[in-house]
């Protein structure tokens, strides 16, 4: 997952990001992103239900794409 931040905030928002459950791996990019995280679900449905909807809700995101692998 790609996450876009609001100007200023990219490190509370990594904070955060690192910590929710699902997720392996997060890190600060540089590029038209701010932060990439890896994800781990059992099924897609918990990817939006729970990682996407978690992510959101974090006061400074602007923006996610969710990218997912097929192979």
């Amino acid at each position: 997952m790609l996450i876009r931040t609001e100007v200023g905030v990219i490190e509370e928002v990594y904070m955060e990001v690192k910590d929710l459950k699902g997720i392996q791996t997060a890190a600060m990019i540089t590029g038209p992103y701010d932060i990439m995280a890896i994800v781990e679900t059992e099924g897609l449905s918990e990817i939006t239900r729970d990682i996407i909807e978690s992510i959101r809700g974090i006061e400074g995101v602007k923006e996610t794409s969710t990218n997912i692998f097929i192979e």
